[in-house]
């Protein structure tokens, strides 16, 4: 059986009739198929290798028709990858979702006995309720990294100058030259370790076309631009802007009690904590500079909204821009 391309397709779940459960481990896979209405037709255990995933997918599409299968997993650590890299060289789209969701979505449902099997029920009837992220290899890896590096000499700096200011006022300001010698040394190795990493990080970033693009937005500078690159990879996998915001961590947490839904005013921060950082610093210089910003973040603060919560609302605007106009291939512009 040979997999057709979906490269072309603009949503590649359009043609999905059955979602397959992975619950994954080191070495297996625990898979559970079911159709569009929750029911489990298939069941079974394979190796956590490409050749065993292959075999399950190829046998899959023959029984059911290519085009038709869509994996779900959980992001376990690099034993999910696998699959992801697999079912992506078939064509075969993979929905990864975060492990706090699933383990939640787990305990809410399986009642009396928890098995793998189970848990790969759960994991299947997950990828009907339309959240997630489609899988796909990471293009701007580099960029990532570089991105990462940077927001943690960041942190690594401003740890710094507290801790040099800690001593300081432990001693009174009464350092040994050789003490005040040894701490410019080390603020220096890391004020130079951040430009190398800037520079490199703004080379990697460069080849993206997108790169330019997002810095039309007001708070998204060359640093953010490629942190959100680097950790969105693929606009494209997110079917919209509230999977988008989940996958940030914005999300606010919800509380169920019976049948009402209260939200706690709280975030999730179940996502990237890097981008979720990158945002909060965007959203905060847009809310300077840009009047949409800042009159949402106004209103909000006049609604009784914390600096910080208001400015939370504020990057999930921002995030909903950054998607509009990385598919739009357009400069920002403010609505009229």
């Amino acid at each position: 059986m040979s997999f057709k391309s979906k490269t072309n397709h603009q949503n590649p779940l359009s043609h999905v009739e059955y979602y397959l459960g992975c619950d994954v481990a080191k070495h297996k896979l625990d898979v559970s198929l079911i159709d569009l209405v929750g029911n489990e037709l298939q069941h079974g255990s394979i190796g956590n290798t490409p050749e065993a995933i292959t075999r399950l997918l190829t046998r899959l599409a023959d029984e059911y028709g290519n085009d038709t299968i869509a994996c779900v997993i959980e992001a376990t650590s690099i034993y999910h990858l696998p699959l992801a890299e697999t079912a992506h060289l078939l064509a075969v789209p993979c929905i990864v979702y975060n492990p706090i969701i699933t383990k939640g979505g787990i305990k809410a449902t399986v009642r009396g006995k928890k098995t793998d099997r189970s848990d790969a029920l759960v994991i299947a009837r997950m990828g009907l309720r339309g959240e997630g992220s489609l899988y796909v290899p990471e293009a701007h890896k580099a960029t990532k990294h570089y991105a990462r590096s940077c927001q943690k000499l960041s942190i690594l700096h401003s740890s710094f100058t507290q801790y040099k200011q800690h001593i300081s006022g432990l001693l009174k300001g009464d350092l040994t030259d050789e003490s005040k010698e040894l701490l410019e040394d080390v603020k220096s190795a890391i004020v130079q370790a951040r430009q190398q990493l800037n520079t490199e990080l703004s080379d990697s970033a460069a080849t993206c076309s997108v790169f330019r693009l997002l810095q039309t937005i007001p708070g998204v500078g060359p640093y953010v631009a490629a942190s959100v690159i680097g950790e969105i990879q693929d606009i494209t996998r997110f079917r919209g802007a509230k999977q988008l915001i989940a996958y940030a961590g914005l999300d606010p947490k919800i509380i169920q009690s019976g049948k009402k839904l209260n939200s706690t005013g709280r975030l999730t921060k179940r996502g990237s904590s890097y981008l979720r950082r990158s945002l909060f610093i965007a959203a905060n210089i847009a809310r300077q500079y840009d009047i949409q910003f800042k009159t949402l973040y106004d209103k909000k603060r006049a609604e009784g909204k914390t600096y910080t919560e208001a400015t939370c609302v504020v990057a999930r605007k921002l995030l909903k821009v950054i998607r509009a106009v990385w598919l739009s291939g357009k400069p920002y512009s403010l609505p009229e």
